[in-house]
């Protein structure tokens, strides 16, 4: 912890920041029962302290699981909307413009954007050809 604490300082006085007076230390807390579900618990982890509760919760494969499907409930839920945009390019839909829309994965391309294929034909884009 030692190390990790002068690592840390002298990262952040690099950046600046005066950190002369932090400390390390550990926080009683669940132990990782697998070796692929440390990014899910520190989610909790952080999200516990920030919300000021105590840092109690399962790490069972069951409850990690609950977590990860959890976690990608809200990433969908607070995510912004983006049929309004090109699947190529990322820019939103203008008046004028003309749009085409893959066959295989439903996604919508600016006509332009892929090369103006015909549009009387099916249209594969070019993540799917």
């Amino acid at each position: 912890m030692r190390v990790c604490l002068q690592s840390t300082r002298a990262f952040m006085r690099m950046k600046g920041c005066k950190v002369s007076r932090w400390t390390c230390s550990t926080l009683p807390h669940n132990r990782q029962q697998d070796s692929t579900s440390c990014g899910v618990l520190a989610l909790k982890f952080a999200e516990k302290i920030l919300l000021g509760e105590a840092i109690e919760f399962e790490s069972s494969q069951k409850a990690v699981h609950e977590l990860r499907l959890d976690i990608a409930t809200s990433l969908l839920r607070e995510s912004d909307d983006l049929s309004r945009l090109c699947f190529y390019c990322g820019m939103e839909e203008q008046d004028e413009e003309h749009w085409i829309c893959c066959d295989i994965c439903q996604q919508w391309y600016h006509h332009q954007c892929v090369q103006r294929p015909p549009v009387d034909q099916p249209y594969l884009c070019p993540g799917c050809t």
